[in-house]
């Protein structure tokens, strides 16, 4: 079977420092992945799967700029041996900047630019779950840079909490011209059947938005012991709430490869 993987990550800390990999993160020790992850340890790890594309989600490269991180990756799939990887690139852009457009348009000059994305993730009661240091959602600046992607066919991947749905509800139902696309199946990080309830109830409110579609990924990062039998009913909902058409799989990878191979993520979904 053909697979595009729509959501993984590729580092090379010789060339961009990735200071967040410093940080305490939200799934826990992360030092087995602050090695160098390249085009061709994805290829490697996807060689018994018949890995067509790519998508390559922003990792907090470029050291002056993020459009450094898109220059360089444009690099990467333009080069002999790369196979086109990555064939899209979803950058970064703050988004709290009033300038943001000058660096949107400087990353539009890479032709596998698709998308932005912010991390959003916010919670004011603990603050090792926060990527962001305030809810950006209702941030008049943000709103004001969100709203430019239309005007730049740009795509916005969404990685949040499920308590920050209703606010995403309402930007998304503001610009229903723009693709918005919830990371990591909302990022359900505990899995009791309260924090399911609510994680299942908002994804039915963001689902109610056309212009909105769902990754399936990144189930490892809180359930590092996971099964089939344990990410299924997660994966069986979000395809429920929003359907065959708007729903699709990707890998994290290499995150989520400090919980299983590529191919165990693979197998797993097929199944």
């Amino acid at each position: 079977m053909k697979i595009i993987d729509a959501h993984h990550h590729t580092w090379n800390r010789t060339v961009f420092p990735y200071s967040w990999m410093d940080d305490p993160h939200p799934v826990g020790d992360i030092s087995d992945f602050k090695k160098n992850y390249l085009i061709e340890d994805l290829l490697e790890d996807a060689k018994d799967l018949e890995l067509i594309k790519s998508v390559h989600i922003q990792c907090g490269g470029g050291k002056d700029s993020p459009v450094e991180e898109s220059k360089w990756l444009q690099s990467l799939a333009d080069g002999e041996n790369s196979k086109g990887f990555p064939h899209g690139i979803v950058a970064y852009s703050d988004f709290l900047d009033p300038n943001a457009e000058k660096e949107i348009e400087m990353h539009c000059e890479y032709k596998n630019t698709r998308g932005i994305r912010y991390l959003l993730n916010f919670d004011p009661e603990n603050k090792i779950n926060c990527f962001a240091h305030k809810e950006v959602l209702t941030d008049s600046t943000f709103k004001s840079n969100y709203a430019l992607l239309e005007k730049y066919n740009l795509s916005f991947d969404m990685h949040l909490w499920w308590t920050q749905y209703v606010h995403a509800n309402n930007l998304i139902k503001s610009y229903p011209n723009i693709l918005s696309i919830i990371n990591h199946a909302g990022t359900p990080r505990k899995r009791d059947s309260e924090y399911l309830s609510n994680w299942r109830n908002g994804l039915k409110l963001l689902a109610e938005n056309s212009n909105t579609v769902i990754k399936i990924s990144g189930l490892g990062m809180f359930d590092q012991q996971w099964t089939t039998e344990s990410i299924r009913p997660l994966v069986m909902d979000c395809i429920e709430i929003f359907g065959v058409d708007r729903s699709f799989f990707s890998t994290n990878f290499p995150v989520d490869k400090l919980f299983s191979s590529y191919k165990k993520v693979w197998d797993a979904y097929f199944e």
